[in-house]
């Protein structure tokens, strides 16, 4: 965690610069906007997940290669946005973009972005238990599809990142970054096992917003409770006038009975 934060600090700035070159290079895509997308868009704003995806991506890349030049980028068909390994885990650091309209503090996970309990060996290969996730109105069934841990020559830890980049909508084609926050999700055993986080502390994990009909259906992780976990799990990296500064979240802890 430290070490992702560190990354992102020192990228904070060229990713501030290259997200608002969007609006700066506006008249050569205004006609080709991005569709829209959800059940009924209100057309207020620009879909902006490729600018948080492709100039937050490619700028921690590029910086993680540059600060670990031992890293290893595994050839895994799924997971996080960014697929590296080192020494002793592989981890998969995904590219979450929020705005006016979505919460800032929760993030929605696939099934492919959360890893499991890896209780059974089926079929030559590792599976993970179904978990309930509980709401305030609603149960689910949730199926994660990350192992707790690979296995080549050495264990290697599965860990599971993910970066918030929260952005304003000022006008149409002028959605500058706001700020960016790096979330540290519990491996599987530690949230479906062991201490069983996802049943012991409230609302850490509630249902997603997929209807009946998706069969994989997303879960939300929600972020004060997981930084009443420890909050060095969720670090705000925000523009101060003395430069950017690195925050914790620090919610009292909420857990049931």
């Amino acid at each position: 965690m430290n070490f992702l934060t560190e990354v992102t600090l020192s990228s904070a700035e060229h990713i501030y610069e290259d997200f608002d070159r969007a609006r700066v290079l506006y008249p050569f895509w205004k006609n080709y906007p991005p569709q829209q997308r959800g059940r009924a868009p209100r057309g207020t704003s620009t879909p902006w997940g490729e600018v948080g995806e492709k100039v937050v991506g490619l700028s921690l890349t590029r910086a993680i290669a540059e600060q670990a030049p031992d890293i290893r980028y595994p050839g895994l068909p799924l997971g996080g946005d960014i697929r590296f390994s080192t020494r002793d885990a592989i981890i998969h650091f995904d590219i979450k973009s929020t705005g006016p309209n979505d919460n800032a503090n929760e993030i929605v996970a696939s099934p492919h972005q959360i890893s499991g309990d890896g209780k059974e060996w089926l079929n030559n290969g590792i599976k993970n238990s179904p978990v309930t996730i509980k709401g305030r109105r609603s149960t689910m069934n949730f199926q994660p599809e990350l192992p707790p841990f690979y296995y080549e020559a050495d264990v290697l830890l599965c860990l599971t990142y993910f970066v918030k980049v929260v952005y304003k909508v000022q006008e149409i084609g002028y959605q500058p970054l706001e700020y960016l926050e790096i979330v540290c999700v519990p491996n599987g055993l530690f949230m479906f096992d062991g201490p069983d986080w996802n049943a012991s502390v409230r609302e850490l994990l509630i249902p997603g917003k997929d209807d009946a009909a998706v069969t994989k259906k997303r879960t939300r992780v929600r972020l004060n409770p997981l930084a009443s976990i420890a909050n060095w799990r969720c670090k705000k990296i925000e523009k101060q006038l003395s430069g950017w500064q690195v925050t914790n979240r620090s919610p009292s802890r909420i857990i049931n009975g």
